[in-house]
């Protein structure tokens, strides 16, 4: 494999056969595609990329009054090395900033640190508006993605996306410092690790340092142009879909330049069961979700 299949969004949208053909291989087979042709301008996204990196130039005495390491959350501000997606590697070198959905109304789930308020600096209100408009155009995107997946499976076609009322979303920038030196061999932007979540929308620019592990064990750098973004498929869709649908092992690497790169993870009610354990009890997103976040940030470690 040289590269991954590129989609177009409205010819997915329309059921354009040859594209429900090549989402279903990416799917099964690679974990991975890319997407063009998006309904989200290009000037929203380099303005959502423009307002993260001017938080990230903050010091860290004003990072600090967002930092997530103080909530019982993962809203706000990680500071690098805040998060270990592999117990086996170093903790990653990536700053990030997290925020979850904002849902104005009462629900069963409301306490729950996965619906917790999103926090934001007080002297970057064009932050929270512009994130709070990208959550919901990457929302629109995830349901879409999420009915022709079905679609191509031969299930219903609101087979997943239904369970999507309540979504346990995050809207993430994650900034990679340059790294003009060799890194020590187990310590990367991001270790080796699968998406735990369902479904993973890549907005990058320029070098990403994303490499997917193939089948034949060699890895492949992954780029997307301008207008397109990255997709990939985690282990929470992989078990609800019965092991149809792939969880592709990736890395980030470090490089000599400092980069930025926003993640929308879609995962969704707290109460949907996505699977059985070995010993056929029922695993519930939210559960699944509450394992994954306290070993991997390491605020929820200690």
């Amino acid at each position: 494999m040289n590269d991954l299949y590129t989609l177009d969004f409205e010819l997915l949208r329309s059921n354009d056969i040859t594209s429900l053909e090549k989402l279903k291989e990416s799917v099964t087979k690679i974990g991975f595609l890319k997407l063009k042709n998006l309904p989200i301008s290009k000037s929203i996204i380099e303005t959502t990329f423009k307002e993260y990196k001017t938080f990230f130039s903050k010091s860290i005495n004003e990072k600090n009054k967002v930092n997530m390491k103080f909530t019982n959350s993962n809203r706000g501000w990680g500071e690098s090395k805040s998060e270990q997606v592999n117990s086996n590697y170093m903790p990653d070198l990536k700053e990030m900033y997290d925020s979850g959905p904002v849902l104005n109304f009462s629900h069963e789930f409301k306490n729950l640190p996965y619906y917790a308020k999103n926090i934001w600096p007080n002297d970057m209100p064009e932050l929270r508006k512009i994130s709070e408009n990208f959550y919901s155009n990457c929302s629109e995107i995830g349901l879409l993605i999420l009915k022709k997946i079905a679609k191509s499976l031969n299930y219903s076609e609101n087979y997943f996306s239904d369970k999507f009322d309540l979504p346990m979303a995050l809207l993430r920038c994650n900034y990679y410092h340059a790294k003009p030196f060799l890194t020590q061999k187990n310590e990367f932007g991001i270790a080796p690790h699968t998406d735990y979540g369902c479904l993973t929308l890549l907005f990058t620019q320029s070098d990403n340092g994303l490499e997917i592990k193939q089948p034949n064990g060699k890895w492949l750098k992954v780029q997307a142009k301008k207008d397109e973004i990255i997709v990939n498929f985690g282990d929470m869709l992989e078990l609800w879909s019965n092991k149809k649908i792939k969880a592709t092992l990736h890395k980030v690497n470090g490089t000599k330049n400092s980069r930025y790169s926003i993640p929308f993870f879609f995962n969704p009610r707290h109460d949907t069961l996505i699977g059985k354990d070995k010993n056929n009890r029922d695993i519930f997103a939210g559960d699944y979700l509450a394992y994954k976040y306290d070993t991997t940030y390491r605020h929820k470690m200690n």
